[in-house]
């Protein structure tokens, strides 16, 4: 299995040709300091199916949004597969046959992991301890690469953990770990979407 470190990735068609679905896990826990207010505590995990064809990204349509509410797009590209949040552990899948028979137009999936009104609650990273996401091939459930968020990220309220991107045929896995103050309203209307009242 390969570290990546932020802004490193690794080419999924060239190097894990024979994989055609992904299973991404994200794990944290909470720090003994936080420990205290663990039932107001919440992190979510999504991802945005997006396309580059203006120069930026942007999501077609609002049910290219997966998330707690919204558990995969249409097509079932994308699927999430949420644990309780008290226990630190999502998933997402992506299967790349349904996504370029169905979706032809997309070229990234955003990976956002978010703590659920951080601002008002004065929550952040620093918060949670060993905030990972580890890409798996789905079927065999082999660990192929994974990615862990650094101090750097602890006075943040939300991180995009990492993409998936297509770039020139090929599918790439692209470990980011950029962190906000802002909630997932500000990714939708980042990505072209409008955020309904309760986001």
């Amino acid at each position: 299995m390969i570290n990546l470190q932020k802004n490193q990735g690794i080419n999924l068609s060239k190097d894990h040709a024979h994989v055609r679905r992904f299973l991404v896990d994200t794990k944290w826990d909470v720090n003994a300091a936080a420990q205290s207010r663990l039932d107001q505590f919440e992190v979510n995990v999504s991802a945005f199916l997006l396309n580059h064809k203006t120069g930026k990204p942007l999501a077609a349509r609002d049910e290219d949004f997966v998330f707690y509410n919204n558990r995969q797009d249409p097509t079932g590209a994308v699927v999430h597969r949420p644990d309780d949040w008290q226990d630190g552990d999502d998933a997402m899948t992506l299967d790349l046959d349904i996504l370029a028979a169905q979706n032809p137009g997309v070229d990234e999936v955003s990976l956002i992991v978010e703590i659920y009104e951080g601002l008002k609650r004065r929550q952040n990273f620093g918060h949670i301890n060993h905030t990972t996401a580890v890409i798996n091939d789905a079927d065999t459930k082999t660990p192929i690469a994974q990615f862990r968020l650094t101090e750097d990220d602890a006075t943040y309220t939300a991180v995009q953990m990492g993409s998936f991107v297509r770039e020139n045929g090929d599918w790439h896995f692209k470990a980011i770990g950029t962190g906000y103050n802002k909630g997932l309203a500000a990714f939708l209307s980042a990505y072209g979407l409008q955020a309904a009242d309760e986001e």
